[in-house]
């Protein structure tokens, strides 16, 4: 096995340092969920939603200079968010559910569920539910782009409001997005259904009783999969554990970003296995932000299959790169270089001949 390593630079563009009051706070490097550091920032979220300041809430997500503080800024007004420990009335949340998706080019797959009880009476029949006192699931898959436009502040309110218990759902108005299926290849999407559970002060959120999906992941899917079967297309439906509805979109996409580079790998090693045999494997940072994984065969003329792998902002850029590495090995290519330099996608799909 020929693996040719180099440190590949992080190409994410992150802030430089400032001196927003946010991130000052994240980057005191003190540890620990009891720090007076995480506990203030804490308590300026918290603050600032309740002044509606969604301007400063996510300009502060957008001023963190590396990975690790972006983190601590989204543990903290995930904890602002969900009151902390607090009573938490309706709380709302999202399951990501991952769909691949193949088969007859052009056809549509709904972006409803047509009979959502039956999906709530699998979740409560095989005990993801716990002692709700009241449950209510939206019907909409809903894109991560739906999800990321509702401000933090209206999140907030409506997870607090326990008078309008789980049917605060209902005011959110999350609209449907529709999967065209590709003419080709098949495709990974991400879609989200939301919902509103009300639960006493010191029972079990949802988030943690739905967190066994082994118990409940198989019957879920096999549910979905029968509402949404649409004539000639293959659909697979993969539900990942409920969270709350900020932390939810960080979770469906990275997860959507690992099984559809899975599913590129899988496909493609196949393909040129059985054409021209074994290929070798290159890996750049792109200047999109992305890590570019490239196959190519010097049996195949212009044949380069390209993947670009997206980071979300909280991700480790070595464990990510580390873990393709892995991929890779377990399945068993025997050539993987590493581009020393950040590309731009297009030279990257162009191959060697375009860099020199």
């Amino acid at each position: 096995m020929v693996v040719v390593m180099t440190v590949l630079p992080d190409p994410r563009c992150y802030a430089t340092p400032t001196l927003h009051p946010y991130v000052d706070l994240a980057a005191t490097g003190v540890e620990g969920d009891s720090s007076v550091a995480m506990q203030t920032l804490v308590a300026r979220y918290r603050d600032a939603l309740m002044r509606s300041a969604e301007e400063e809430i996510r300009a502060s997500l957008s001023q963190a200079p590396t990975p690790a503080i972006h983190r601590r800024l989204a543990t903290a007004l995930e904890r602002a968010l969900t009151g902390s420990g607090e009573a938490p009335g309706a709380r709302l949340f999202a399951i990501p559910v991952l769909l691949v998706i193949g088969g007859r080019g052009g056809a549509v797959v709904p972006g409803v569920v047509p009979d959502i009880q039956r999906l709530r009476q699998v979740l409560d029949r095989h005990g993801a539910l716990g002692p709700m006192t009241s449950f209510g699931l939206g019907n909409a898959l809903c894109a991560s782009d739906a999800l990321a436009a509702i401000p933090f502040s209206r999140i907030h309110a409506l997870a607090m409001d326990i008078a309008h218990g789980a049917t605060a759902l209902e005011q959110l108005a999350l609209p449907p997005a529709p999967m065209r299926v590709p003419a080709g290849d098949e495709m990974v999407e991400l879609r989200f259904l939301v919902g509103a559970a009300v639960t006493s002060p010191r029972a079990p959120s949802i988030t943690e009783t739905g967190a066994a999906i082994a118990s409940w992941g198989m019957p879920f899917t096999h549910e979905l999969s029968d509402q949404l079967r649409v004539e000639g297309v293959s659909l697979l439906p993969i539900p990942r554990p409920p969270a709350d509805v900020w932390p939810a979109q960080a979770i469906g996409m990275i997860t959507r970003e690992e099984l559809a580079l899975q599913v590129f790998v899988s496909r493609e090693l196949r393909r040129l296995r059985s054409e021209a045999g074994e290929p070798d494997a290159t890996l750049a940072a792109l200047s999109s932000g992305g890590l570019g994984l490239r196959f190519t065969s010097p049996f195949i003329d212009g044949g380069a299959r390209v993947h670009e792998r997206a980071l979300h902002p909280s991700e480790d850029w070595d464990e990510v790169v580390a873990g393709v590495v892995r991929l890779l090995q377990e399945c068993r290519v025997d050539d993987i270089r590493m581009e020393p330099n950040v590309l731009e996608a297009a030279d990257f799909r162009a191959g060697p001949a375009a860099l020199r």
